[in-house]
């Protein structure tokens, strides 16, 4: 007959093998249920980070005189204490700084901006070879720190006569409450509408090709490769259309939906087989 310490010893073990099977049985059923939201919903917020820096400088680039060459009187949006030019003259290399306030003034698009974003322009804006280097110093967007650098490059017009712009994006950061990101990519965006109309830019729309890869919060790798442009309107501050791929080890390949019944906000559709999940970019506002 078996001791009492050996009964307990066989107790002890079969206690501990039915814990792993219950832990292995969870683990398998959420990869089953596959639900996993994160690397997309971090992929999103780092497009829309990156995209939005990219608009602040195209806003000035187009309406400054040594810049470009509208001649259009600069705007400025009441979130913005002072922004300036390294010299009154067009001899490039020529900096631009954008300080935002350090307050809680709200930018005319309802978000909140802090810190500085810098940008280096090698000749004007419009001309072809021209780079744009952007880069930021104590930045942030709503709740979210923001570092990296960004190449833009102006490629020229296409075959269509739209002009092209290649983005290069490195060591982008971003982090906030639950929110810790790492990103790169380079896409080429093509700027389909509004190129004609001086001093308007708000009518602008970009359709933006290419890749991205990253770090989730969770520490969780991910490859994001667009296969329908997306599309950049700044009259809308998300994408209004466009689909993509996300891979992520392990898990099935995400299909990214944006745009949905073309309404502007902040909602992406992620699926996978038949499962459809509405997810959304963290906003503050």
């Amino acid at each position: 007959m078996a001791s009492p310490l050996l009964k307990k010893s066989i107790f002890s073990v079969l206690v501990i093998a039915g814990l792993m099977l219950a832990f292995a049985g969870c683990q398998k059923s959420e990869r089953d249920e596959d639900t996993e939201t994160t690397a997309s919903r971090d992929n999103a917020l780092a497009y829309h980070v990156f995209d939005d820096a990219f608009r602040v400088v195209h806003r000035f680039a187009m309406r400054d005189s040594l810049l470009n060459d509208t001649g259009i009187v600069q705007w400025f949006d009441d979130c913005i204490v002072k922004a300036t030019l390294s010299d009154t003259l067009a001899i490039f290399p020529l900096y631009l700084s954008v300080n935002y306030s350090d307050d809680t003034t709200l930018c005319d698009d309802g978000f909140n901006r802090y810190g500085l974003i810098r940008a280096s322009f090698s000749g004007k804006y419009l001309n072809k070879g021209t780079q744009v280097a952007i880069s930021f110093e104590g930045y942030r967007k709503d709740a979210f720190d923001v570092s990296g650098n960004i190449l833009l490059t102006n490629k020229g017009l296409n075959d269509n006569g739209r002009r092209v712009f290649s983005v290069q994006v490195t060591d982008g950061i971003i982090t906030g409450r639950n929110i810790d990101i790492e990103w790169q990519g380079t896409h080429d965006m093509v700027w389909v509408s509004g190129s004609s109309t001086d001093g308007i830019v708000d009518d602008d729309i970009f359709e933006i090709s290419g890749s991205a890869n990253g770090r989730n919060s969770r520490g969780n790798t991910f490859v994001n490769s667009i296969t329908e442009a997306y599309s950049s309107d700044l009259s809308c501050q998300w994408f209004k259309s466009g689909r993509s791929e996300l891979y992520v080890p392990n898990l099935q390949t995400r299909l990214i939906n944006y745009g949905i019944d073309g309404v502007c906000d902040n909602i992406f559709i992620q699926s996978r087989d038949n499962t459809k999940i509405q997810v959304e970019i963290p906003y503050t506002n």
